[in-house]
């Protein structure tokens, strides 16, 4: 990978180069994310499974369906069956805080990806959202000359990983483009097709539409899908957020300007990696959260070669 991205990926570098495994061991670890089904979800997983697996411990990996009544069903199984630790990404913070405490009250450490929870627990490994929501605004800021009508298409609102990218955003234009007025923000739940229905609403009522910001690549994608059909994708600069592999094509093709990425096989490796760290240490009570933030990278028709194939998920 280039030096330029090389560098911006260092937090994560860094935290895998400082991580010693030694020994195989039996431990079980879970992970459960929103949904197996979504690109991000899947590159979080292989580079957990890749990590876990190589030094002989088991994972079990559990599909939640985008449903948080299910995800803490999901972690009760976990706890009960007396899993060493558990990897979540939470659909709903606050749905799961009340899960993540009685795990950590068993001994069981959870480390969180992305979006974290209200009570205090061994870690989260997030990606930079407010810092990478407020440098795609500035991106659009620049890009509209300071003037102008965006969108968002948000994510749903217990989020909080889309909440912050959100806030980010909007603080941005607040602070450093007045001139941009935010016409429109509707729940897109992470969703494509959900995303190309509040697209064709957002055209539709707004002639003179500048830019969307989607919280995610899966949404920026269906604005770019309804901007085309209606032969408005080249009035309108569509932002994402993640980097998936499809967007990044998007991107190189002309169809989506810009995304956020991040290498999610190294976010989903550091965090098995300071799993097995952990229970290799010896458990102890979680007081406060530790937070590993992974920099983010604007990938956009510039810069989308600087991300070679292997670090494309």
């Amino acid at each position: 990978m280039k030096a330029r991205l090389t560098t911006i990926l260092a937090t994560t570098v860094f935290l895998l180069a400082g991580l010693s495994l030694g020994a195989q061991t039996s431990y079980k670890i879970g992970y459960l994310p929103s949904t197996v089904g979504q690109a991000l979800t899947k590159a979080w997983g292989m580079g957990i499974e890749k990590t876990l697996k190589a030094e002989g411990a088991q994972v079990q990996s559990l599909d939640a369906q985008m449903k948080a009544e299910i995800q803490v069903s999901m972690m009760d199984d976990f706890i009960n069956q007396g899993y060493n630790l558990i990897i979540l990404q939470p659909i709903d913070a606050a749905a799961l805080t009340a899960s993540v405490k009685k795990a950590e009250s068993k001994g069981i450490p959870v480390i969180t990806l992305n979006t974290d929870t209200l009570a205090p627990h061994l870690a989260c490994v997030t990606m930079d959202d407010y810092g990478a929501g407020y440098a795609v605004g500035d991106a659009i800021g620049k890009q509209l000359a300071g003037k102008g009508n965006v969108a968002l298409i948000q994510s749903p609102p217990g989020a909080l990983a889309g909440v912050e990218r959100e806030k980010g955003f909007r603080d941005v234009m607040k602070k450093t483009y007045p001139g941009i007025k935010i016409v429109g923000a509707q729940n897109g739940e992470w969703n494509k097709d959900k995303a190309i229905a509040i697209m064709n609403s957002f055209l539709q009522v707004n002639k003179d539409l500048d830019a969307v910001f989607a919280v995610n690549d899966n949404m920026a994608e269906g604005a770019a899908i309804a901007a085309d059909s209606a032969g408005r994708l080249k009035d309108v600069k569509i932002w994402g957020f993640n980097g998936q592999k499809s967007t990044l094509v998007q991107i190189e093709q002309g169809k989506v300007t810009g995304t956020a990425y991040t290498n999610a096989y190294d976010q989903g490796a550091a965090a098995a990696k300071l799993a097995l760290e952990t229970l290799k240490a010896g458990v102890k009570p979680a007081t406060k959260t530790l937070v590993v933030t992974i920099k983010p990278f604007l990938a956009t028709a510039e810069t989308v070669s600087q991300i070679t194939a292997d670090n494309r998920w």
